[in-house]
């Protein structure tokens, strides 16, 4: 008798294939969740140490904030916070950012005293480069002495004074396209949540955009919502229609809004 070889036939094999291939179809997009999680996690996590860096400096310079920046040479946040953060270029940067995000790196130093401020000087030179994607609420800065009458005088009555009352509502980092942000009750949503534009920026004629900066925080980043810290410690996933909902400035109204 002729021995017949076992194998598959080819529609058998057509089967399997087509089986394999559903089966991919369905995983992938559950495993890019998932993974789009854990990078969410891992930026949470990251907030969450600046966040705790950030109530450690308030607990080693008598519960005030960082001084408002007068001068570019002035020490940023983020230096301001390294001894409290260990390797702060570590935390700065949120995985599920496409790109470096906002443009922190501007640390700078003169040469010499009395020095202006213009591209390509070279008597200016860069103290430290940073790349990060986290934003500072600008409303938890401290004036310095005397500047209060420099500022607009919209501004002081804003600004959030140390301690304060629902810290828990009371933005400190988030996720950002630039290292701070002024956000008021009445900024409007931006059209594009991707890079969003602020009317404000740039020389004019103004580009067509949102109204104020809670443009910057506005940003598609985890699903239609960005990791927030508080002023209490804790961080959580805020929705972007949620922003509105937080407590930014001394004045800030909180509202319902819709963001498309």
């Amino acid at each position: 008798m002729r021995r017949v070889r076992a194998g598959f036939s080819l529609v058998e094999l057509l089967v399997v294939i087509g089986i394999v291939g559903l089966l991919l179809a369905i995983l992938l997009p559950v495993l890019s969740r998932v993974r789009a999680m854990a990078r969410s996690t891992v930026c949470l996590a990251h907030l969450q140490h600046l966040g705790d860096g950030y109530r450690m400096y308030l607990n080693n310079n008598g519960n005030r904030s960082f001084a408002w920046q007068q001068a570019i040479t002035d020490l940023t946040w983020w230096e301001l916070l390294q001894p409290y953060n260990g390797s702060i270029r570590d935390t700065l940067l949120c995985p599920q950012a496409t790109e470096p995000g906002n443009a922190i790196g501007g640390a700078f130093k003169a040469w010499g005293p009395d020095v202006t401020w213009a591209a390509g000087n070279p008597r200016w030179v860069p103290r430290g480069i940073y790349v990060g994607s986290y934003g500072f609420n600008r409303w938890l800065f401290q004036p310095r002495a005397g500047q209060h009458g420099a500022l607009p005088v919209t501004l002081p009555a804003r600004m959030i004074e140390l301690p304060t009352r629902q810290s828990d509502r009371v933005p400190v980092f988030a996720d950002c396209i630039r290292d701070s942000g002024e956000p008021d009750d009445t900024d409007t949503v931006p059209i594009n949540l991707i890079d969003p534009l602020p009317s404000s920026d740039g020389p004019p004629p103004r580009p067509a955009g949102p109204r104020g900066q809670m443009a910057y925080f506005c940003i598609d980043r985890h699903d239609h919502a960005v990791n927030v810290v508080f002023l209490d410690g804790h961080a959580e996933l805020v929705t972007l229609g949620g922003l509105w909902k937080l407590r930014w400035n001394n004045a800030f109204k909180p509202k319902g809004v819709v963001v498309p």
